[in-house]
């Protein structure tokens, strides 16, 4: 067996332990709807605000039930982080539906496990306006972090990882930490409290209950540089 299939392996065995969720996909939400997509490559920084117009253009294509923008390729000034750290941590951005829930999720799945060097809130707090689907749309928080190295040591050893490189355990360590994250306070409930946007090095995303636009203008994101 090859290293990549022993890590691919090890990797999905460690994936057994996770509780399940009680939300299913059911085939006629998912047939419903349209899609639109719009996208922008750069070997330049570009801001967010040259791509609002074909966003606007493809409005049609959708059908307000959710929308967003995704950015790769970073500015380490706009997010207020050196570039070493843009490039090696981990950007994960968590959306409270109910802001009080921040506490809990800090406490639980953020600071208990993880590292975090930069953290901000991205955009007006929840309950300031709703959106044109008569929603409020979710207050959106972002931390620049790794994972604690005793917390990743004895992840490694309970899930078997010891054969995986070190940076692949790692990522998977985020995986699972967002995945029991979103199982506790969004799938598992009646009311939705807090979910994870994003997870990735140097790349970002935010989707709402509504359309890209709205979500590029709720989050203040026009001046956004990014590479894609």
């Amino acid at each position: 067996m090859s290293k990549l299939s022993s890590s691919i392996g090890c990797i999905t065995s460690s994936r057994r332990g996770l509780p399940g969720s009680i939300v299913h996909s059911r085939i006629d939400d998912a047939a419903e709807g349209g899609c639109g997509v719009v996208g922008l490559v750069s070997t330049v920084q570009v801001e967010g605000r040259h791509i609002l117009k074909p966003m606007i253009q493809m409005h049609n294509r959708g059908n307000g039930k959710g929308g967003g923008v995704a950015a790769v390729g970073l500015d380490p000034m706009q997010m207020g982080v050196s570039e070493e750290l843009l490039n090696t941590d981990y950007l994960i951005q968590v959306a409270y539906l109910n802001p009080e829930a921040r506490t809990q999720v800090e406490e639980k799945y953020i600071d208990s496990q993880m590292i975090v060097h930069h953290r901000s809130r991205i955009g007006p707090k929840h309950g300031t306006t709703k959106g044109e689907q008569g929603v409020y749309h979710p207050e959106v928080w972002r931390y620049f972090c790794r994972a604690k190295p005793d917390v990743l040591d004895r992840f490694v050893t309970d899930n078997g990882l010891e054969e995986v490189d070190a940076a692949k355990a790692e990522d998977e360590f985020v995986y699972q930490n967002s995945y029991r994250l979103n199982n506790e306070f969004y799938a598992s409930l009646g009311d939705k409290k807090a979910f994870v946007l994003s997870h990735g090095k140097n790349l970002m995303v935010f989707k709402i209950v509504g359309y890209a636009e709205e979500a590029m203008h709720y989050y203040g994101l026009e001046n956004l540089r990014a590479h894609v």
